[in-house]
C-alpha cells in the first residue's frame, strides 16, 4: 500500500518538474512536443492546465496523507538541545524530502494558473483536515503544524514567488458575462431532457451536443465542461445515480477508516481519499477531468484506496507463550 502510494506521488512529481521547467525556461513543450495551447502555463505532458490541476490535486492529496501517516504519534516537548537533535534528524529524514516533493507539486499546481485547480485543492485540504481532526482519536500537535504549514507556507511563500496573485487576477475577472459555458449549460439542459434516463451514450456528447447548441456559443465543444452535466447527458439520470453510489460510497467508507483505523498508514490513505474525491468532485463542476484516461484511472485509484484504508489488514508485534501460539496467529491485527 505504501509503495502504491509512493508510485503515485513520484508520478505527480514528475509532472510538476516537468511542467514547471518548461514554464519557467520559456521552452513550451508539451511531452516532446512543442506546445501550441497553453503557452504561459504549466501543462506537463498534457494540453489542457486544467487536467494537470486535476491530477497534481489527487497527487497531492495522497502525499499529504503519507505525509500525516509518518508524522509523530505523540505530543513530545523537548529540551532545547533535544529539539536541535530532532529538527536536524527531521531535516535528513524522508519527511523532509516528501515535504519538498509536496513543495514542487504546489508550485506546478500554481503555475497552471487554474482558478479552480487551486480553489478545489486548497478547499479539499480544509475539508479532509477538518474531518480528519474532529474523527481523530489522537489529534496530534504535528498533525495541525503540518495543515497550517501547508496553506501559510505553500500560499503566501510559494505563491508569491511562483505567481499566485495571477490566480487570484483571473478569478476576480471571472464572472457569468465572460463564461461563456453558462450558456453551455443551459443547452445541455435542453439535451438532457431528451435523454434523460438512459443518456445518449458514453463518449457521444461532441456528436449530440451541436443539435442543440445556438449562436450564443462560440467555438467548439467536444466536452460539458462539467463532468456532472456530461455523464448525466450521456448516461442519464440511472448511469449518473450509479456512478455517484461508487463515489458517495467510497468517500463514506473514508470516512469511517479515518475514525476507526489506528494503523497511521491506513489513516494517511483514508485522508488521502478524502481529500482526493473532495477535490475532483469540487473541480468537476467547471472541466472535465474525469473524462481524462489518466485522471480517470487515477481517480479510480483513490476511490480503491479509500476501501483498502478500511479493510486491509495490518500485522502488530505481539507477545505469545508458544511457538504453536504464534503460528495460529501470524496475521494477528
Amino acid at each position: 500500500a505504501r509503495v502504491f502510494a509512493y508510485v503515485l506521488i513520484m508520478s505527480g512529481l514528475f509532472q510538476a518538474v516537468y511542467g514547471s521547467l518548461m514554464t519557467l525556461s520559456g521552452m513550451e513543450y508539451s511531452f516532446i512536443v512543442e506546445k501550441i495551447y497553453g503557452i504561459g502555463h504549466a501543462t506537463g505532458t498534457y494540453t489542457n492546465r486544467n487536467h494537470l490541476a486535476g491530477y497534481l490535486e489527487m497527487c497531492l492529496a495522497v502525499g499529504i496523507g503519507i505525509m500525516i501517516a509518518s508524522l509523530d504519534t505523540g505530543n513530545n516537548r523537548y529540551s532545547g538541545q533535544q529539539l536541535l537533535r530532532h529538527i536536524l534528524k527531521l531535516l535528513l529524514s524522508p519527511k523532509a524530502r516528501l515535504r519538498l516533493f509536496l513543495v514542487i507539486m504546489v508550485i506546478a499546481l500554481v503555475l497552471t494558473h487554474s482558478r479552480m485547480g487551486n480553489s478545489a485543492f486548497f478547499t479539499s485540504m480544509l475539508i479532509a483536515g477538518g474531518i480528519g481532526l474532529l474523527l481523530s482519536r489522537h489529534a496530534t500537535r504535528s498533525t495541525i503544524i503540518l495543515l497550517v504549514s501547508l496553506v501559510v507556507i505553500d500560499i503566501f511563500i510559494v505563491g508569491t514567488w511562483f505567481g499566485i496573485e495571477k490566480v487570484a487576477e483571473r478569478l476576480e475577472q471571472t464572472s457569468i458575462v465572460t463564461e461563456n459555458r453558462v450558456d453551455v449549460y443551459k443547452h445541455i439542459h435542453t439535451q438532457l431532457q431528451d435523454y434523460y434516463w438512459t443518456g445518449s451514450g458514453l463518449g457521444s456528447f461532441y456528436a449530440v451536443f451541436p443539435k442543440y447548441r445556438e449562436q450564443d456559443v462560440v467555438g467548439y465543444y467536444n466536452h460539458a465542461h462539467n463532468d456532472y452535466l456530461e455523464f448525466a447527458t450521456e448516461t442519464g439520470i440511472v448511469g449518473l445515480s450509479l456512478l455517484g453510489l461508487a463515489v458517495f460510497s467510497s468517500f463514506l467508507v473514508a470516512v469511517i477508516a479515518q475514525y476507526r483505523r489506528r494503523d497511521p498508514l491506513m489513516r494517511g490513505l483514508s485522508f488521502a481519499a478524502i481529500m482526493g474525491i473532495c477535490a475532483i468532485m469540487i473541480h468537476s463542476t467547471v472541466d472535465f477531468n474525469l473524462q481524462i484516461p489518466a485522471n480517470s484511472i487515477t481517480f479510480m485509484l483513490l476511490l480503491a484506496m479509500a476501501w483498502i484504508a478500511l479493510g486491509l489488514k495490518t500485522k502488530r508485534k505481539a507477545v505469545f507463550e508458544n511457538e504453536d501460539e504464534a503460528v495460529n496467529n501470524k496475521y494477528w491485527t
